[in-house]
């Protein structure tokens, strides 16, 4: 896969447009304010000197009504650049959110949001996330080129018509213009049921389907299964059960995360996101190494027993 197809931009920093600093601003307003008022004393030596910032044009008081104001103004001062900043990062591909990345990826990616779960008399229409629409907008330049379908091009257009079914595809080049594209299904541990595979199989048949030279085999990712315990150790007074729930919901969230094809589940990992604010140290006791799916397979956290000790 090509390095955009693989490149999370939501964990890119943002560019700032404008920098904000707020000491700066208030200084600057301070100095030119004194600069104004010393010309008016010149023209009226009545008025009293406005003496409320040394020699480096550090503000020395905060009491003169004066220097109130230009706080103020300097506060509304970063207030726009810090929209200014907003705004330009709503429009950014790496960084837009809600509405606004719809707009992006509609309009100059040809990528909508998808539909994950329709609404019923019962539940609320579920939609896909943020993070899976950003995923698929980025790739999407490689399912239109002139000469066929790019690797990334195929997770696409499978992501585009199954996306409600599949969490993650993964595209192997083999030699001979072979295309293996193995499939993580959203449910349960990810194995896709056999209607999918065939679904899939089906929608890249034929000369309109893939690359004209390639040969597309769709297959199933295979499942890395990974039961995961680990004991706490914990200081003397607070509730342990606190600790449990936290490392528990901890561990599953960094299973969803690394339940993808290629991904890797580190041991040292779990043990450091089941650690909270009681817990001294945490034993991993399973698995004792990494858990790695390699080219075609998915880690699953099959399940997590979570058990804990006084740190004496």
């Amino acid at each position: 896969m090509t390095t955009a197809a693989s490149l999370d931009l939501s964990r890119i920093g943002a560019p700032t447009l404008v920098t904000i600093d707020y000491e700066a601003a208030l200084t600057a307003r301070l100095l030119h304010f004194k600069a104004l008022w010393d010309a008016a004393r010149l023209r009226d030596p009545t008025l009293p000197a406005f003496d409320v910032i040394d020699a480096a044009g550090n503000p020395v008081t905060q009491f003169d009504s004066n220097v109130v104001l230009e706080q103020e103004f300097a506060y509304g001062e970063t207030m726009v650049e810090q929209t200014i900043n907003d705004h330009a990062n709503a429009l950014r591909l790496a960084t837009s959110a809600g509405a606004d990345l719809d707009h992006l990826a509609v309009t100059y990616k040809a990528t909508s949001r998808l539909i994950l779960s329709p609404a019923t008399g019962t539940t609320s229409e579920v939609l896909e996330a943020d993070d899976e629409l950003r995923e698929r907008a980025q790739i999407s330049d490689e399912a239109r080129p002139l000469f066929g379908l790019t690797p990334p091009g195929y997770v696409w257009r499978v992501r585009k018509l199954f996306g409600d079914r599949v969490k993650d595809v993964r595209p192997l080049r083999r030699p001979g213009g072979h295309m293996d594209l193995y499939i993580l299904a959203r449910d349960g541990d990810g194995t896709p049921a056999e209607t999918l595979i065939g679904d899939i199989q089906g929608a890249f048949d034929g000369e309109a389907g893939s690359h004209s030279t390639d040969i597309v085999t769709v297959l199933p990712a295979r499942i890395v299964a990974a039961p995961v315990q680990v004991k706490l150790w914990v200081a003397r007074g607070p509730d342990p059960a606190l600790a449990v729930a936290l490392a528990s919901t901890a561990i599953a969230s960094l299973g969803a995360e690394r339940h993808r094809i290629g991904e890797t589940l580190h041991a040292q990992a779990i043990g450091a996101v089941a650690k909270s604010g009681a817990v001294r140290k945490v034993d991993v006791l399973a698995p004792l190494v990494d858990v790695v799916g390699g080219q075609d397979g998915a880690p699953h956290i099959s399940s997590i027993a979570v058990s804990w000790g006084i740190d004496a």
